[in-house]
């Protein structure tokens, strides 16, 4: 289980901390108090019970960014929300528990933890229904950011809105990797790396990429528009990474170094790594010097010791070296070296 699902998943239990604890608007017990709490981070909307007993329990958490803002909101009944039009935004919604019917004109779709979430065009009517237990992962994202960035992948102007399927499926390998990226989110918001006042570049490229990545990953109108356009800059980045850590890997290298080769920020770098190989990018080079160091074992000269070799993979910590040698392979280099020499 990855850092980041592991960390989210704790919320089904009240008694762990929920995501983006540190930023929470409210918690009630009275519907009429979060209809008007949520109403003003997001639109007027109907907020009901559904069916059953009325345990009502809701919280909102929100970190604010510039043209998006992270989520998390749960009500603990079974609720009927129908917002209607949302007009200025659209909303993605990721379950991390429980399950939710929702309608944003395209018909009915099932949405559940751990398979499909939902995005509300907000040009489509919508209605919804929070089962009990439900609680979502939201991205907030003005709707004129939205075709903005969309315009810019497209490299021409729209005249149309950006329409999206409403089920977010991550059976799909790219929806998978966007979401992977979503939560990871969470994690650097929690801890105010990003979606904070601090640093508004950095985050200007955290949302832009978010937008562009999730315009990329989920189907809709401009799809097949999209996969016709040029490669874009944000695979640039993760290609430049990938080539200057393979050129250091003996080198002693930080975050910082490697963000600077690909002309990125380290907080988006982190979730460059994090999306595509579900790891830092620290990790990473630690994984890939491993790589090497196996290499260097099998082409090594019989006076050359293993504290050599470390020293030559990048290591500077023989035993250290060691541990995480057996960690990555399920053997300490001296049994790789003692193989090679009976083969």
């Amino acid at each position: 289980m990855d850092e980041s699902r592991a960390m989210l998943l704790a919320m089904v239990d009240h008694t762990h901390t929920e995501p983006l604890s540190a930023h929470r608007l409210f918690q009630t017990s009275e519907l009429d108090e979060a209809r008007a709490i949520v109403a003003d981070k997001f639109c007027d909307h109907r907020l009901d019970i559904a069916t059953g007993p009325e345990q009502f329990d809701a919280c909102h958490h929100r970190a604010e960014g510039h043209a998006a803002s992270l989520n998390y909101i749960r009500y603990g009944a079974d609720v009927l929300i129908e917002p209607g039009e949302l007009q200025s935004f659209y909303l993605v919604q990721i379950p991390l528990s429980g399950a939710a019917a929702i309608d944003n004109r395209a018909g009915e779709v099932e949405t559940h933890w751990g398979g499909v979430g939902s995005v509300l065009n907000p040009h489509h009517y919508t209605k919804m229904r929070w089962r009990e237990g439900c609680a979502q992962l939201l991205l907030q994202i003005n709707a004129d950011a939205l075709h903005k960035e969309a315009e810019s992948l497209l490299g021409a102007p729209m005249n149309d809105p950006v329409t999206f399927e409403t089920a977010v499926d991550a059976s799909r390998p790219e929806t998978a990797q966007w979401v992977r990226k979503f939560k990871t989110c969470f994690g650097l918001a929690e801890r105010k790396a990003i979606f904070s006042q601090s640093e508004p570049s950095a985050q200007m490229w955290v949302e832009k990429e978010l937008i562009a990545d999730f315009l990329r990953s989920q189907p809709s109108n401009i799809s097949a528009l999209l996969a016709a356009a040029p490669s874009t800059a944000v695979n640039a980045h993760l290609r430049r990474a990938l080539k200057f850590i393979q050129a250091n890997l003996q080198n002693p290298i930080s975050v910082a170094d490697i963000a600077d080769a690909a002309g990125t920020t380290p907080r988006s770098l982190q979730l460059h790594f994090r999306a595509e190989f579900e790891m830092s990018p620290m990790r990473y080079l630690r994984q890939q010097r491993l790589i090497f160091a196996q290499r260097l074992i099998s082409h090594a000269r019989p006076d050359e010791t293993l504290g050599d070799i470390a020293y030559r993979a990048g290591f500077t910590h023989v035993g250290r070296f060691s541990a995480d040698y057996r960690e990555q392979f399920g053997e300490a280099p001296s049994e790789t070296r003692q193989k090679l020499r009976r083969a």
